[in-house]
């Protein structure tokens, strides 16, 4: 009996995120109890038509011949299986033997997936939350003067401890539909900051730096 297109993705998809036949022979085993396991060759046959023609299906059986796709059937859902396992994949080391820009074709206009960006988000602690309601409390007594004499900053923060960088952090999910992708940090004092000011006159203040250890 041959391997319905469901097991050939499946075998695929696992052999290359493990690299181990009989990993994907007890995988496979428990994902299709109805039948027997295929065998190593089996299994290497159709990784091997999948790297070196792009999938291992015959698509052309009872055609003309016309060479599949890189975004052939078969593939899109290699790769739609990959990003639900792992959203967090990268498409430049994605290990589905794609390049990049094949990856992100097919994640894009064949799924229309998105690679939405993390948050970096300040955690919240109960304690402050008094404070916060204080100050609320106290700009909304002020004047439209004062409110036109406040200086807006900006500032950048250098970490010393690891801290992850969100600019290369990307999580994909489909488009429109963005995902709970944050990650909270606690105050970190191993920092190296830099300030600049904008007042109401436009006039610029800084920029300031400050090393806390």
């Amino acid at each position: 009996m041959q391997l319905t297109k469901e097991q050939r993705i499946f075998i695929v998809v696992n052999f290359l995120d493990s690299n181990s036949i009989q990993h994907v022979q007890e995988l496979f085993q428990e994902r299709f109890p109805e039948r027997n396991s295929p065998s190593k060759l089996t299994i290497w046959k159709n990784v091997r038509k999948y790297k070196t023609e792009g999938t291992s299906l015959n698509l052309n059986k009872g055609r003309s011949g016309r060479k599949s796709t890189e975004r052939a059937p078969e593939n899109v859902e290699i790769v739609h299986q990959a990003l639900l396992a792992n959203p967090d994949i990268s498409s430049r080391k994605n290990r589905l033997g794609k390049s990049k820009s094949t990856f992100n074709r097919i994640v894009k206009l064949e799924l229309k997936w998105h690679p939405y960006k993390m948050h970096m988000r300040h955690k919240l602690l109960d304690t402050g939350l008094p404070r916060r309601l204080n100050f609320a409390q106290w700009f909304l007594e002020k004047n439209d003067q004062f409110i036109e004499d406040i200086v807006i900053g900006d500032e950048a923060a250098f970490y010393l401890n690891g801290k992850v960088n969100s600019h290369n952090v990307r999580r994909f999910a489909p488009k429109n539909n963005p995902p709970d992708f944050n990650y909270d940090v606690e105050i970190s004092r191993e920092k190296v900051s830099i300030w600049v000011g904008l007042s109401g006159t436009g006039c610029l203040l800084g920029p300031f730096f400050t090393t806390t250890i």
